[in-house]
């Protein structure tokens, strides 16, 4: 079996579709007008960044266990904390749509639309959740939420349009094993060419200096 097949079997499927959920809201699948018509582009699903992000949250944060910092898995402890966010969300009324499925063991994040994945989000963000009601490492300590959520929005959008996609079969290898297999197609879409040694920018303007008697005037 493949490295990256064989790590996302292991995956529990609660995390699984949680993460899924969470990336599809973020950055969907979508279309964008061209002069032919509308082209279809991949979202986070396809480019398996869901994968990324279970993978990332359980062997690059670290977190302080007693005296000193340890690496923790914390791809489970999140999915629980967005779905608490979740049923947080629909208890209080504040989710526009129906959840999609109600029926018991159904995923409360994942059953929601995509923009109350996001409201769900924003409530965490804001504080204004019962923190008793959070899984830990997150209950009671609503600091810890804040930074999460914003981990989850930068580290999906990372994701995404970084390199990581196209590292294929090697992409939930270690680092320093990871070998890019083909040109990223998050790249492709955004129409960026790839790495340069070095592309055009702005380091400054051009200056004339005049120097009459000493003195240097610049015009």
């Amino acid at each position: 079996m493949q490295p990256a097949v064989a790590y996302a079997a292991s995956t529990d499927p609660y995390t699984d579709a949680t993460f899924r959920a969470l990336v599809d809201a973020i950055v969907p699948s979508t279309a964008v007008p061209t002069k032919t018509g509308m082209i279809p582009t991949v979202g986070a699903v396809e480019l398996h960044v869901h994968e990324y992000m279970i993978w990332e949250l359980d062997h690059s944060l670290t977190l302080v266990v007693g005296v000193y910092p340890s690496v923790i898995p914390l791809a489970a402890p999140t999915a629980m904390l967005l779905n608490a966010g979740a049923v947080q969300l629909i208890a209080s009324g504040q989710a526009q749509f129906a959840p999609y499925n109600t029926a018991p063991g159904a995923i409360p994040f994942a059953a929601l639309s995509p923009s109350d994945r996001i409201r769900t989000l924003a409530l965490l963000e804001s504080s204004n959740v019962d923190p008793g009601a959070l899984p830990p490492p997150y209950q009671y300590d609503l600091g810890l939420v804040k930074f999460m959520v914003d981990f989850l929005n930068r580290q999906t959008m990372f994701g995404t349009f970084s390199e990581w996609s196209a590292y294929g079969t090697t992409r939930l290898m270690t680092p320093t094993r990871r070998r890019l297999e083909y040109f990223p197609i998050s790249w492709r879409q955004v129409g960026y060419p790839g790495v340069s040694l070095g592309y055009r920018a702005l380091l400054g303007f051009p200056l004339t200096i005049v120097r009459e008697g000493g003195v240097s005037t610049i015009v």
